[in-house]
Formats: structure tokens, sequence, C-alpha cells
């Protein structure tokens, strides 16, 4: 099984034009459950904080909560996100998390 998964991870790796995924202001980094690689490039939004999936480019992503924080109904604020287990703002409140691949 570990053989396999190093030999998709490199294929993946070898498709990636590195040079140009540089140019375009990226980095090659292992993303989802597999650990692929990938041309992560940031959003231009990237750094902001939003209150709304509509104020930014990705999924406005809020810090990890346990499921029994009291203040998940609180307003919150996030970061735009695309990959990883997060929770995510709608709405200026939290919602519980997943794990996006």
């Amino acid at each position: 099984m570990e053989r396999s998964a190093q030999r998709y991870r490199a294929v993946a790796l070898a498709q990636i034009d590195q040079e140009k995924c540089r140019f375009e202001v990226g980095a090659i980094r292992e993303v989802g459950l597999f650990g692929t690689p990938a041309c992560v490039k940031p959003y231009p939004d990237a750094g902001r904080t939003c209150s709304d999936k509509s104020e930014c480019v990705g999924l406005c992503k809020a810090p990890r909560r346990p499921p029994s924080d009291p203040a998940q109904s609180a307003p919150a604020k996030g970061t735009p996100m695309t990959y990883g287990c997060f929770g995510w703002i709608k709405d200026g409140v939290f919602v519980n998390g997943i794990c996006a691949d």
C-alpha cells in the first residue's frame, strides 16, 4: 500500500510544471488526505478576514473550535482557504467544520 502511494505521489509531482508554478507565485506542497503534490497558489485575498464566503475567493475558514463550544453562535471572522480540516463561517457565524481534500 505504501509503495503505491509513493508511486502515485511521484506521478503527480512529475505532472506539475514547477517553473510555471513558481512564476505564478505558487509553491509545491503536499495537500489533501493522501499528501498529493500540487502547485498551491495563494488567493488574492489571502490574509484578509471574512464573515461569509461572499467576501472571499475560497471558503471563509474559521479557527477550529470543539463542537461543544458555546461561542459557535457568536459573531465570527475567518480567513479564505481551500484545503484541510476546518470550520467555516457563514453569515458571520461559525459553522461546524469538515475536512476538504
